[in-house]
């Protein structure tokens, strides 16, 4: 199982979300996002692709033209240079792991 270790402390994002930087068991970098119901994800393309899992809540993704609902325990894969962003329904957080070349 791999675990995520905070490297930062939360920190309050311009768009009302809270973030933190970390690293996982296997070292790949992640971040972890909290969500109140209502925020958005802000619309993005990454340079690297980007697994999501959602810890807890219910959030409605839109990669590339594709939109779909995920709720705690789900993962989605974000491919690189595609855009994605999310609208939070119901409170909660994202894991937000970067993807290994």
């Amino acid at each position: 199982m791999l675990i995520f270790t905070a490297e930062t402390p939360f920190e309050k994002l311009d768009n009302g979300l809270l973030r933190r930087q970390g690293i996982m068991s296997d070292g790949a970098q992640a971040a972890e996002v909290k969500f109140e119901a209502g925020t958005f994800g802000q619309l993005q393309k990454r340079l690297h692709a980007l697994q999501t899992r959602v810890v807890s809540g219910e959030f409605e993704f839109t990669v590339g033209g594709d939109t779909q609902i995920l709720v705690a325990g789900e993962t989605i894969v974000i491919p690189a240079n595609t855009a994605s962003g999310c609208f939070c329904l119901t409170a909660g957080t994202l894991l937000e792991i970067v993807a290994a070349d």
